[in-house]
């Protein structure tokens, strides 16, 4: 393991087979935002910590628990067994000199616990949308993914740009991730959505209903609206309102 990589993990119990979802800081950070979504509607536990360089330090109340006395840091991971999902959430940007380090570092450390696959949530810029009157969301995934057959039921479309190298703009370390992934042969995928900055919270909300079309993450007996909830973060989310004496 990276020595400059330092990986505390709460629990060590296996997750073989199990979708690890990382979200790329991007326009709108919409990623984040939908990891904050699904880790507050599933109750996932926190279950590791990563220190790195490449970070930017953070650190601050629990976002989703304010009776909670534990801290949250700029990396954290969290699982929920029921479904069978990691979630990787980023709190701030990563630093461009280690970023390719860390993200083979990533990848390695959850190839050794033997994960199903991959999946990178991310954005572009809204003004990269050539076709205007098609979904706002895209996808890239790799041969072998096992979501292939949800993907073409859920008639996402795919990345247009056909290159050999995959260019999200505006979409942070995303595709970098993504060919490391290639390069590691592990399953993955990149769903990205076209936006622009401001209030991001519906784009999240959007990107649940597109991933919840391909890996079973809530029950289909109930309403998705209703089975999602906003984590207690999200009500300052903007800052806080202006102090009264200043009017």
């Amino acid at each position: 393991m990276d020595k400059n990589n330092i990986w505390k993990f709460f629990d060590d119990s296996c997750v073989a087979g199990y979708t690890l979802i990382v979200p790329s800081v991007a326009v709108g950070n919409v990623g984040q935002l939908t990891c904050d979504l699904l880790i507050s509607s599933l109750k996932m536990v926190k279950t590791a910590s990563i220190y790195s360089p490449a970070q930017i330090p953070v650190i601050g109340y629990d976002p989703y628990d304010l009776k909670s006395s534990s801290l949250s840091t700029a990396c954290e991971v969290y699982k929920c067994d029921s479904r069978k999902i990691l979630v990787l959430q980023l709190r701030a940007p990563l630093v461009h000199k280690y970023a390719n380090g860390f993200l083979k570092n990533l990848v390695s450390t959850f190839k050794e616990k033997q994960i199903k696959d991959v999946i990178i949530l991310t954005s572009s810029f809204a003004h990269e949308k050539k076709h205007i009157l098609s979904s706002p969301f895209r996808f890239v995934a790799s041969e072998g993914n096992p979501h292939a057959e949800n993907l073409r039921k859920a008639k996402l479309v795919a990345h247009e740009e056909n290159t050999g190298e995959v260019k999200v703009f505006g979409g942070g370390f995303a595709s970098l991730l993504y060919k490391i992934c290639l390069d590691e042969i592990v399953p993955s995928m990149i769903l990205y959505k076209y936006c622009s900055e401001g209030d991001n919270i519906p784009d999240a909300y959007d990107m649940v209903h597109n991933l919840a079309n391909l890996i079973q993450i809530f029950s289909e007996d109930k309403d998705l609206l209703s089975q999602l909830k906003q984590p207690v973060s999200w009500t300052l989310l903007f800052g806080r309102p202006p102090p009264q004496d200043i009017y």
